[in-house]
């Protein structure tokens, strides 16, 4: 599993002038999508020299005459909205299991995925660039069968899977881009057992989907910089209506600086955009936008705004927690806004939940704007001890901390510390670790979260003419989760 080189710079940080995973079992990320259990054919892994990993191979395929299969998802559009997740599972004495995100990347002519018409799509790596999997096809035929073949080895990338010695069966599931999940059960039929060296199940007599304790979802941070038109440091009136569509290609989306336009209106025709992006989503679940209070909080009279935080999900959540920053400091003109934090306890199966924080933090380059980041990075973490002890963590957001700079690395790294929470570009070794835009997480109790992907959609976010579509760059992060269960 690899991660996409970032281009662009990183963004300023003031704010305008007014205001796998390792899988037991498996699960497709979205709520939205539907599961479609195909007949196998055929699947074999070998081993041959248990001291080389180099040398193993897995292969597998299935044909299925349902006539209701249909293809379902777009693994051919751009960055990590397109793709796919194919995830593996042996069973027997000793299992193993391993997911692969097979990207959508273009390099001069060739793409790793093409379509192939109106009958399915066709996965190629053949020199392992992003991962064991060399070829991955799912078609349709005209005749109405439905197939899906893969190879995959291990001479350029770690195959963790090996034969399960004894074997009792398998599941493979392939989620493309954002549609259905497809399951092929190999929990029967004829099997041929080599005990460490090769494992074979042939002409599988039923279909099946593993249960739902495993799974994974396409995270999305976004500031989309909805000031009124003027003030943002974008181009709000023409970028939003264009940002929108765009959202629904993820599962978990958080966006910040996005206020909806109170109705009635009593600022008349000066007017912020979230309704834009409520009007455009396809995801189920979406927050509740804090009102703007134009000056009529007690507690910051001057704010006009308020935290600009909301939340599109495929997963139910439960009410949304919504906490300012205890001070600010004009240099910024935070104060024209109710900044802080947000939190979201976010279900990704029944019985299966994480805490979701989305944050955008004081901005501003003077000393009482690194003092307010670091009284934040406090307020912050006695919140999270408070109310997510003990409980799985996903936190995203504007975090304002340079933090290939100094007294931005420190108290960032200090938020890590004192909150128990890893930092994904760093588990992932991504380029430009000092962006201001970040996603953190940390496992807990019997959940436990593997980033996957990162990425800045740099491609995706633009106009027609190129041009970024905020003053942010959108970072998409994929994460596994997988719930622990007693042997």
């Amino acid at each position: 599993m690899g991660h996409a080189s970032v281009e662009g710079v990183s963004p300023n940080r003031s704010l305008p002038a007014v205001f796998v995973l390792t899988l037991t079992f498996l699960v497709a990320g979205s709520s939205r999508a539907a599961d479609q259990a195909l007949l196998g054919a055929k699947l074999a892994v070998k081993n041959p020299d248990s001291a080389d990993a180099s040398r193993r191979k897995l292969s597998f395929s299935a044909r299925d005459r349902d006539a209701a299969h249909v293809v379902s998802g777009d693994p051919t559009t751009p960055a990590s909205s397109g793709g796919a997740a194919l995830q593996v599972l042996l069973e027997g004495t000793h299992p193993s299991a391993q997911t692969f995100v097979l990207p959508q990347r273009t390099q001069g002519r060739r793409s790793t995925w093409r379509s192939l018409g109106s009958g399915g799509f066709r996965y190629s790596d053949p020199r392992g660039e992003h991962g064991p999997v060399k070829s991955l096809r799912v078609r349709r035929s005209p005749n109405g069968t439905f197939s899906l073949d893969a190879k995959l080895d291990g001479r350029r990338h770690l195959l963790d899977l090996v034969p399960p010695d004894s074997g009792s069966g398998a599941f493979v599931t392939l989620t493309l881009g954002a549609g259905d999940r497809y399951c092929v059960r190999y929990g029967d039929g004829t099997l041929r057992d080599d005990g460490p060296r090769s494992f074979q199940v042939k002409g599988p007599l039923s279909e099946g989907c593993p249960p739902l304790v495993s799974g994974d979802l396409l995270a999305l941070s976004y500031n989309v910089a909805g000031l009124p038109q003027g003030l943002s440091g974008s181009d709000p009136q023409t970028n939003m209506p264009l940002i929108a569509p765009l959202l629904n290609g993820y599962d978990l989306v958080l966006v910040q600086e996005s206020w909806k336009t109170p109705d009635p209106n009593p600022v008349g025709t000066l007017r912020v955009y979230h309704e834009i992006l409520e009007a455009g989503s396809l995801h189920p679940f979406r927050s509740t936008s804090a009102p703007l209070p134009l000056g009529s909080d007690p507690s910051r009279p001057s704010a006009l705004v308020s935290d600009g935080l909301n939340q599109f999900s495929d997963f139910p959540f439960e009410e949304t927690i919504r906490v300012p920053w205890n001070g600010c400091h004009q240099s910024a003109s935070d104060c024209l806004a109710l900044k802080g934090f947000s939190m979201a306890r976010t279900t990704l199966a029944p019985g299966i939940s994480v805490d979701v924080y989305d944050l955008h933090m004081e901005a501003g380059s003077d000393p009482e704007d690194d003092v307010l980041r670091d009284e934040g990075v406090t307020q912050l973490v006695e919140f999270i001890a408070q109310h997510s002890a003990g409980r799985p963590v996903i936190m995203g957001g504007d975090f304002n901390l340079h933090t290939d700079e100094e007294p931005d690395a420190t108290q960032y790294q200090r938020l890590l510390d004192e909150a128990g929470l890893v930092d994904v570009c760093a588990a992932l070794a991504c380029p430009q670790p000092g962006r201001i835009d970040k996603f953190a997480f940390r496992s807990a109790g019997n959940v436990t979260l593997t980033p996957l992907s990162w990425r800045f959609e740099t491609d995706v976010f633009v106009r027609e003419d190129l041009e970024p579509l905020s003053d942010h760059d959108a970072l998409a992060v994929r994460f596994g989760w997988e719930l622990a269960t007693d042997d």
